[in-house]
């Protein structure tokens, strides 16, 4: 009897499995290199890859200490020679792009926004990518998008790898990537975010009465990670590390304007982006190139050199009174959940989110461009 028992308890195990085991994706049909539209005139497509990863075990548990003695000093906001100076901003980054690592060991691309500047018609998109979206690797077999690089490699190759990959599944030549891992990104934030009476950079959010119980709910929280102190719903300025914790938050237990979870999550990063934006717009040229200096020596892997990055640089002080269009893919109605790999993914509608990503960038444009 107990034989039998058994045998029928592993049969009920098996059954209930099966309905996992089912979901085989679709194939993705994606596009040839000639299929590939050509980016417009004074477009320029950047993306910004997050690892999830902390620089140090003291950092993963408490975000490290920030240090406000090393924070860039303000300049008086007098006009500078760019002509002049310019020699030595690149002497400077130059340096600082020589001291980039080119770790083996990355890991999973859980934060992934693709920055396109158009200096066409002055405006900047940020489009942000669900991490568990399905994509197809050449080979035929599917991959989730933030865990392509660990599982192709995990080095800076993986990463030119996932390069094409945006290109053959959403249809925009990616120009230039930057990748970092959550320090940095803290480190970021310090430097160009508003400065409080301590020196430490923070950024204005507003947060549901959920978020504010998420934060206060970490291990690590204390009462300096938001002004005013965390208490319901409201608009705070969150300390650097707490920005992040926010960024990475990826629980919802009701829907924020239609998204929860990984799809809130995608949100989350873009709003710390357009507030430290936002406190940019009175930057001076040479504050800008402070920060540049500060964002090149907390970069793990690009393929941009010093003087790619002193152009965009010049080009995100061009835009800093330009507005910020927010865009994610995928679009609303264009995606489901689907059981793969041990595990819950996003098999999308590349055709749909194609289209709605090229609108949004101005690719089916008719503006006429000219080139310089």
């Amino acid at each position: 009897m107990k034989r039998i028992i058994s045998l029928l308890l592993c049969v009920l195990m098996l059954v209930t499995a099966l309905p996992a085991l089912a979901d085989q994706p679709k194939p993705i049909p994606t596009l040839s290199v000639e299929e590939i539209p050509g980016t417009p005139a004074g477009v320029i497509n950047y993306l910004l890859l997050c690892v999830d990863s902390w620089g140090s075990k003291e950092d993963a548990a408490q975000g490290g200490a920030i240090d406000s003695s090393e924070d860039a000093e303000e300049t008086s906001g007098a006009a500078v020679n760019v002509d002049s100076n310019y020699a030595a901003y690149i002497d400077e980054i130059e340096t600082a792009v020589q001291n980039i690592s080119t770790p083996k060991s990355l890991g999973n691309t859980d934060g992934m926004i693709l920055v396109t500047v158009d200096t066409y018609l002055n405006r900047v998109v940020l489009t942000s990518f669900v991490r568990d979206l399905l994509i197809q690797k050449p080979d035929g077999k599917f991959n989730r998008l933030s865990r392509f690089v660990p599982n192709n490699g995990n080095n800076q190759e993986a990463v030119e790898k996932l390069i094409d990959i945006y290109a053959s599944h959403f249809g925009v030549k990616i120009d230039h990537y930057v990748v970092v891992n959550w320090s940095m990104v803290r480190n970021i934030i310090n430097a160009a975010g508003i400065k409080d009476e301590k020196g430490v950079g923070r950024v204005q959010i507003e947060l549901t009465k959920g978020e504010t119980e998420y934060l206060r709910g970490k291990d690590a929280y204390t009462s300096s990670w938001a002004t005013p102190r965390l208490n319901g719903a409201g608009t705070y300025m969150l300390s650097p590390h707490a920005a992040v914790i926010y960024m990475r938050c990826r629980k919802s237990a009701s829907a924020i304007n239609g998204e929860k979870y990984d799809y809130r999550r995608t949100t989350r990063a873009r709003n710390v982006l357009v507030s430290l934006k936002n406190n940019l717009t009175n930057i001076t040229y040479d504050q800008a190139m402070e920060l540049l200096d500060i964002v090149v020596n907390n970069v793990l892997v690009t393929d941009m050199s010093a003087m790619d990055l002193l152009e965009a640089a010049d080009i995100a002080f061009s835009l800093k009174d330009s507005e910020i269009d927010q865009f994610r893919i995928p679009v609303d109605g264009t995606h489901k959940t689907i059981t793969y790999s041990s595990g819950s993914c996003e098999e999308i509608d590349f055709p749909a989110n194609r289209e709605a990503l090229w609108e949004t960038l101005g690719y089916n444009s008719f503006v006429v461009r000219e080139d310089e």
